[in-house]
């Protein structure tokens, strides 16, 4: 007892103490914090990925929706996003990221201030890729700039590299000055430094892939960057196979959930597949058709005695349509005539990866530039390792695929091979990598009808309907410096895409 009361006195002592030296300290709200661990603020800033089946896939014509009571499948965009919003934390994700950097420097953390810029380059790139030019150098400063101007798509994107260049060359100096370092509040990598390092220059190629229509720009110099990350893998290095996929496992917790699962019997009830999908995978007698989706019922009905046959059967699988209404494709569905999910594989709490940047997507890139004479490198190889990650990610059986099924040629048919390939690999992850390659490419010939609503896919996003009334100055004169006309309209052509 004696012993727990003297632990008591002095613990009164350093109370008292700290409350002389330290009255303002305890003045503090507890429940409305001054300062916050760098950490959290990584984590709440760490852009998550998209899981498979959710509405973001239906544009890109993966899947769509069909019950009884479902709506025409509709293109009209409504606004972007601006993630430097302050209305609330759901919309300050820029804003978020800058008290990241304080927090960083007060608690001498360099690290996060390190990857603030590959967080600053995607935001930035993601909002110019949807609307077009944004504000940049005038955002995120109230004070001095209440209105900010909004800055060319072109300087976005150089801003942007600059950001993604910077990020990979210190942190590599970071990781070379303190070996197995850290970081706290990974959401992908476990804190693993060197795979952080990874997703940026891979994230980088995806930038450059996405500016393939300005690789004559000498500004720019894209050819120039991409071959400078290709030929120095010890400064840049890049993503090495699917272990290092920047990406989230699922399992039935909540909040790492994936959109399809058990708790949600709706979705089991109205998601189908597309065509636009299917019909790409039949054509190629790709093997990941039979993991990805179940025979429709009608094929496993006429012939109940041998299922493994039907699945083996490409002819099994037929997928719906884009270009009819929802009450078309439910028909078609009761009728037993539609694909849905591979039930054993996604019908479940686990499901699979979700992927926000993926080794078989940099690696079709860099087939890409291959073809397209940016870099020395062998386009086969990249794209033999494409596929082949992709096969590996469901666990499908590549067998003569690549030799005879869909190998690799050269020219413009390569080019078209690689971005049909593309499409494949993106399906139902990466958010909306897919739709932007198909905005680029044309690849693959989506499918459109005056019955949904609309024949072609729009182009962009119109801008936060605010800009309109609290920006009202710069807004116009974005729009009349773009498409020569204050109409704010989703069929506008930007920059990016001239």
């Amino acid at each position: 007892m004696k012993t727990i009361y003297r632990m008591l006195g002095l613990c009164l002592l350093v109370v008292t103490t700290s409350s002389c030296l330290k009255y303002d300290e305890l003045r503090e709200n507890p429940n409305n914090p001054a300062s916050v661990p760098p950490s959290l603020l990584f984590t709440a800033v760490t852009p998550g990925p998209v899981s498979a089946f959710s509405d973001a896939y239906q544009d890109p014509q993966y899947h769509t929706f069909a019950t009884a009571d479902s709506g025409p499948l509709s293109y009209k965009y409504g606004g972007g996003t601006f993630y430097f919003g302050a209305s609330s934390a759901a919309n300050s994700t820029l804003r978020n990221i800058q008290k990241m950097i304080q927090e960083a420097e007060k608690a001498n953390t360099p690290v996060y201030v390190i990857l603030s810029k590959f967080l600053k380059a995607y935001y930035y790139s993601l909002m110019t890729r949807q609307m077009g030019d944004i504000p940049l150098s005038e955002a995120l400063q109230g004070e001095k700039f209440p209105k900010p101007k909004y800055d060319t798509q072109k300087s976005v994107f150089i801003q942007c590299l600059k950001w993604l260049d910077e990020s990979n060359n210190e942190l590599g100096a970071f990781i070379l000055a303190n070996p197995g370092a850290s970081v706290d509040g990974d959401i992908y990598f476990n804190g693993d430094l060197k795979k952080w390092q990874k997703a940026i220059n891979a994230y980088t190629i995806r930038m450059l892939i996405l500016l393939s229509k300005k690789e004559g720009d000498a500004e720019l110099n894209v050819k120039g960057r991409f071959q400078n990350i290709v030929q120095n893998p010890a400064k840049y290095p890049l993503f090495s196979s699917l272990a290092d996929n920047m990406q989230l496992n699922h399992r039935d917790e909540d909040g790492f959930r994936g959109t399809y699962n058990p708790n949600t019997g709706i979705l089991r009830e109205g998601v189908l597949y597309v065509d636009t999908y299917i019909d790409l995978l039949k054509k190629y007698l790709d093997p990941r058709l039979q993991v990805v989706a179940d025979p429709t019922p009608k094929a496993l009905a006429a012939n109940p005695t041998n299922e493994t046959a039907v699945r083996a059967d490409f002819a099994s699988y037929t997928g719906a349509s884009a270009a009819v209404t929802a009450i078309a494709n439910n028909q078609r569905k009761n009728n037993g005539e539609l694909s849905k999910p591979n039930e054993k594989r996604f019908w479940n709490f686990v499901g699979q990866p979700s992927i926000l940047l993926g080794y078989s997507e940099q690696e079709l890139n860099i087939a890409e530039a291959a073809n397209r004479g940016w870099i020395t490198e062998h386009a086969k190889t990249h794209y033999d390792n494409g596929v082949s990650a992709s096969m590996a990610f469901y666990n499908a059986p590549i067998g003569d695929y690549l030799t005879v099924k869909a190998p690799y040629v050269g020219g413009p048919d390569g080019l078209k091979l690689i971005h049909e390939q593309m499409y494949l690999s993106l399906a139902e992850n990466s958010g909306a990598e897919a739709w932007f390659q198909n905005r680029r490419t044309g690849i693959p010939e989506f499918k459109f009808s005056g019955v949904n609503s609309v024949t072609k896919l729009p182009v962009r996003w119109a801008y936060p309907s605010a800009e309109n009334t609290d920006n009202t100055e710069n807004y116009r004169a974005a729009l009349r410096a773009q498409f020569g006309t204050e109409i704010d309209d989703r069929d506008q052509v930007m920059w990016l895409l001239k």
